[in-house]
């Protein structure tokens, strides 16, 4: 059931002639609204004749570290201004807004003695375009009205990702029509995209000549809550990101019934909105001791024969640092009287190695002994680096996430890394992943083994989408089609339990049910607030992510960052529901958790609002935007690119370690980039049209001084060309860079280099883009074993309770390497599904 709720303001004086002569208000009480970040602001004010007398600024829904927090600092500025012309609350722009916008109407309210919503609201009739600002860009509506309300909302064009923002278009039309305003609530996970569309409401209803905005803008509708629900399943999953689906689907197909619930409006959770690719060895495509001139191989599941990956300048060097890595017992005080510098392997391999990671160290050196040996021939007889065929091993995954995971806290007084028998489950396990993937209509670019930012290696799968049916034609692309289309037809459709299964969406988690001392179930409220409890006879398996985007948590926890990295203006690739829920939950029932301190930062973000901006550091150079120098490895793990960026940068608009990606413009900057057009995952167009505030392109020093004015960058033009020029010019000389700055790994030049080798800078046009660190993923979680069952303090298995992906901490150590998420959260959630069959036996 939904009713029509409007706004209702109570006055202490019921006047309708307005103001006495001489007095600026009517004395009573007004109230108003505004959208806010994540849901409405309220403004109430108590006047006299003269003056405001006291403000109240709620916004339930704001959250709650930044918006929330900023409530009584606004009340205070509008009371103390008594006005709605007061400064924003650094961090809190929207919610700053909303709160200028309610205050202004109900002094408007107060200054006529009545409720602005007593107005008759009409429209001029007809269809206008209205235009609101999303996640990706403007989202444009086709809006129709007829004298008297909204009849139909169409979209007109946007860019939002598709099954994060997109399912807030439905859900939101329906509530607008309903409503006859903008006034409806946002949908959870589509924040950005919500707002968008509320901004477009409001502007079409602008131009349809809306008699009163302040009753379009309050409209709304209520849902109201139902029956409850209570039903049984054999496991109830909580979360429906990559690990939930992956629990799921396996638990389905092992004949279990299963009830998967998710907080957002589709599911997909974080894993919708990462890079998408996985890191798993592809052995068929990498270097073959066995046969080691072999340029071509065929994978055994599918028979086809593949071109085997050619390697990239740099990676010998790496391999020859881990060739001499110290064998001996890792020395905890090896740098009490040196500098630590996350990332520098040369430094990092002298202080040793991890008891337990030890014999997997001597079987990588007697591979990369014989792989060396093969390209010292080679290169003898006058091939290069990048004629060689890629090395890539299981155990160099697993030695590569131990040492790119190795970290000291702030204060040097622990060293953190990840968990052996976790790091060996995932690395070895990813090639099975791609297989159970493919067997449930998932598509990859089968004969590729690329790169990520921060990934170290190129071991990285491109997913391509899905072809469930088999019939040659690509039923849906990207990440959904990749990861969820597949999992979800395992669940609903093909599997022997498909008939009892089911996934609820718009439905939050709110407490485990524990009854002697077993995990049994959980009780959750759906959108409406009709409450659900779900029994799992089986197993509970919390598969909710991380914290990331509760700055709050991350800011509490952390013992990695220097205090100043993280504040309030501190941004996030992630969706407002990852805030550490299911931690929360699991650590009510008694689990431990591991590794809290340490949350990764990724150092390519948008500035403007945190998302991922995609890409890797091998194709362009980074530079400091006050002194036009570069400043660190691009090839580096992402939190030494983040540190070097907080060091480096410049603050704008809030942000931190603001700095300046250049690049060829026509390099392209890797799918899923949204500003270039893809054929799968191949580039066909790249575009060169400026994204404010993001991207620009140039091909002047005049034109880059432009650029640099925007952000008010004092570096000097010439000084970046004199970088980039020196830097590209060690890079054809297959030297390090001149400028002392290392980079192990590179793939192109920034100036353009002609087929007969010439090279050329002035003239060519740049891309450079202004990015950020923003938090990303969070290292810590609860503490599980290998069978992803949830243990205690003790260390004893909590009865019933499992975990999988991000939720969970102690595998990736201090720094996650690119591309290792969504190997391990769907590996670990098919472990779970797994554990909980042989639990039950």
């Amino acid at each position: 059931m939904k009713k029509l709720l409007i706004l209702v303001v109570t006055c202490l004086l019921f006047a309708t002639v307005g103001c006495s002569k001489g007095d600026t208000y009517v004395a009573g009480t007004y109230s108003a609204e505004a959208d806010g970040y994540a849901g409405k602001v309220k403004v109430t004010i108590t006047t006299d004749a003269k003056s405001i007398t006291d403000v109240k600024v709620e916004g339930a829904k704001e959250t709650e570290e930044v918006g929330g927090a900023a409530l009584s600092v606004l009340a205070e500025r509008i009371m103390k201004a008594q006005s709605a012309e007061i400064d924003v609350v650094t961090g809190a722009t929207y919610t700053s807004n909303g709160a200028k916008e309610a205050a202004l109407a109900a002094i408007e309210m107060a200054k006529k003695g009545e409720g602005a919503n007593d107005a008759e609201l009409t429209y001029t009739p007809g269809t206008y375009t209205g235009t609101g600002v999303g996640y990706n860009g403007e989202v444009k509506l086709d809006v129709t009205f007829d004298e008297k309300n909204i009849v139909s909302i169409e979209v007109n064009s946007q860019k939002e990702t598709a099954y994060v923002g997109s399912p807030a278009y439905d859900i939101l039309f329906a509530d607008a029509i309903e409503a006859n305003g903008s006034g409806v609530d946002v949908v959870s996970g589509a924040t950005f995209t919500s707002r968008a569309i509320k901004e477009a409401l409001n502007d079409a209803a602008t131009q349809a000549g809306a008699t009163n905005m302040t009753k379009f803008k309050s409209n709304t509708v209520v849902h109201e809550a139902q029956a409850d629900i209570e039903e049984t399943y054999d496991v109830v999953v909580v979360g429906a990101g990559g690990a939930g689906m992956g629990a799921a689907a396996e638990a389905a197909m092992n004949g279990l019934s299963v009830l998967v619930l998710e907080q957002n409006a589709e599911v997909g959770g974080n894993t919708l909105v990462s890079g998408g690719q996985f890191q798993a060895v592809m052995d068929y495509l990498v270097w073959d001791a066995n046969d080691p001139e072999a340029t071509e191989a065929v994978w055994e599941y599918n028979g086809q024969t593949y071109n085997k990956v050619k390697a990239v300048h740099g990676q010998l060097d790496t391999l020859k640092t881990i060739l001499n890595w110290n064998e001996e017992a890792f020395d905890e005080h090896y740098f009490d009287d040196k500098e630590y510098v996350p990332g520098e392997i040369d430094l990092v391999s002298k202080a040793g190695v991890h008891a337990e990671y030890l014999p997997t160290l001597k079987a990588l050196k007697d591979e990369i002994r014989a792989y060396v040996d093969y390209a010292d021939k080679k290169m003898a007889a006058g091939a290069s680096e990048t004629d060689l065929t890629l090395f890539s091993t299981v155990n160099l995954h697993i030695f590569q996430t131990y040492y790119g995971g190795l970290r000291q806290n702030s204060d040097k007084t622990e060293w953190i890394y990840g968990d052996f028998e976790l790091v060996k489950q995932f690395c070895e396990e990813g090639y099975d992943l791609k297989v159970w993937l493919e067997d449930q209509g998932a598509l990859f670019n089968d004969g590729a083994q690329i790169t990520l930012i921060g990934a170290l290696w190129y071991r990285e799968n491109i997913n391509l989408g899905c072809d469930i049916d088999g019939d040659g034609n690509k039923d849906a692309a990207g990440n959904w089609g990749t990861y969820f289309l597949p999992t979800m037809n395992t669940i609903l459709n093909t599997s022997s339990t498909a008939a009892s299964n089911k996934i609820m969406t718009r439905t939050t988690a709110e407490k485990l049910i524990v009854e002697d001392g077993r995990v049994t179930g959980i009780e959750a409220v759906m959108y409406d607030g009709t409450k659900v409890i779900a029994h799992a006879t089986k197993g509970v398996v919390l598969t909710t992510g991380g914290y990331a985007a509760n700055i709050s948590m991350v800011a509490d926890e952390n013992i990695y960052w220097k205090d100043s990295y993280i504040t309030n203006n501190t941004q996030t690739t992630n969706r407002s529901s990852l805030t550490g829920s299911g931690i929360d939950m699991a650590t009510e029932a008694g689990a431990a958790t591991t590794g809290l301190g340490f949350t990764q930062m990724m150092p390519i973000s948008w500035v403007d609002n945190g998302d991922l901006a995609f890409g890797n550091g091998l194709y362009g150079i980074y530079v400091n935007p006050t002194t036009g120098a570069r400043f660190v490895d691009e090839s580096a793990e992402r939190d030494v690119l983040s540190l070097g960026e907080f060091a480096n940068g410049i603050e704008y608009n809030g942000s931190q370690g603001v700095f300046l990606e250049f690049t060829n413009a026509t390099t392209a900057i890797t799918f899923p980039y949204p500003y270039d057009k893809y054929e799968g995952t191949t580039p066909v167009e790249i575009s060169t049209e400026d994204v404010e505030g993001r991207v620009y392109y140039f091909s002047s020093q005049d034109e880059l001084q432009t650029i640099l004015d925007k952000f008010g960058m004092t570096a000097s033009p010439a000084d970046i060309y004199a970088t980039i020029e020196n830097y590209d010019k060690s890079i054809l000389a297959n030297e390090q860079p001149s400028d002392g700055v290392a980079k192990l790994q590179s793939t192109v030049t920034v100036g353009t280099v002609a087929e007969d080798g010439t090279y050329k800078l002035d003239g060519e046009l740049l891309r450079v883009r202004i990015m950020a660190p923003s938090t990303h993923h969070t290292m810590g979680g609860v503490v599980v074993d290998t069978q992803r069952h949830v243990l205690d303090d003790n260390g004893t298995v909590i009865p019933g309770l499992y975990a999988a992906g991000e939720v969970t901490g102690g595998i990736h150590g201090g720094n996650r390497l690119g591309g290792n998420a969504i190997v391990e959260i769907f590996v670990s959630g098919i472990n779970a599904a797994n554990a909980i069959v042989e639990d039950n036996k």
